[in-house]
């Protein structure tokens, strides 16, 4: 639409001029051909046309200009916001708010990324459910006696943060629209990705004990803890064996 209206612009603009210039060289021979009003005539229309070809040519070029410059600031403004991001991922890569961000950040630089992103969020939104789900359980009884299954589903949202921080240093390489995903070590990423459900899988079992315990606590005021405890200490276990170094 811009480009046609400076296109019709430029040529108003030209006729106008030509017949400006035409108007104000006319000979005499031309004069008595015509007329008086007739050169008069040539000369308004032409200053019309001349006239319409500046506006239409100035309205043509100046959103142009305008969109341009502000599509370059909002690039520039992208750009920051993406080492900015990528700046506090690295500062804090256990955080699951910016694990997610980086993310999203990934998809939008490389679309092919996106079923990968998607299992990676996927692992984030049923940690996420079962600490809600395990935390409303003990609020509801307020089983203050429980406080320790807190703490290690939230040794368990760090692993699985930890497994999709190394997918995600593969998805570096792949940082680009250009890129192939093909190019992903597949190797690393099923392991993370398995890992990631292995530890889903205890942290449901965790969230069964618990309210198994409490409701057993509620019926009589007692309860064993021997279960609960066994599987906590199996957690740990594996915790202490196989997450990396932080």
């Amino acid at each position: 639409m811009l480009k046609a209206l400076r296109i019709i612009g430029a040529i108003l603009s030209v006729l106008g001029i030509i017949g400006v210039a035409t108007g104000l060289l006319a000979s005499s021979s031309m004069i008595v051909a015509i007329g008086i009003r007739g050169v008069s005539l040539i000369s308004t229309l032409s200053a019309v046309s001349l006239g319409t070809g500046v506006a239409a040519l100035a309205g043509g070029t100046i959103p142009a200009v305008i969109k341009k410059h502000s599509s370059q600031k909002q690039l520039e403004h992208d750009r920051e916001n993406d080492r900015k991001q990528f700046s506090e991922y690295a500062k804090d890569s256990l955080n699951p708010e910016k694990t997610r961000i980086r993310l999203e950040q990934l998809r939008r630089k490389n679309p092919s990324l996106n079923t990968l992103v998607e299992n990676c969020l996927e692992n984030l939104d049923r940690i996420d459910t079962y600490q809600a789900r395990h935390r409303s359980l003990l609020e509801a009884n307020e089983a203050i006696y429980l406080e320790d299954t807190i703490e290690i589903i939230d040794e368990s949202e760090k692993r699985i943060c930890r497994n999709i921080r190394n997918i995600i240093n593969c998805c570096i390489l792949v940082e680009d629209s250009k890129s192939s995903v093909n190019e992903l070590d597949d190797n690393i990423i099923r392991s993370s990705l398995s890992d990631n459900e292995e530890e889903l899988k205890t942290v449901a079992t965790l969230l069964k004990y618990s309210v198994a315990y409490i409701n057993n606590y509620n019926r009589s005021g007692v309860s064993d803890r021997s279960e609960l405890d066994a599987w906590l200490k199996v957690m740990k276990s594996s915790m202490g064996g196989n997450n990396e170094k932080q």
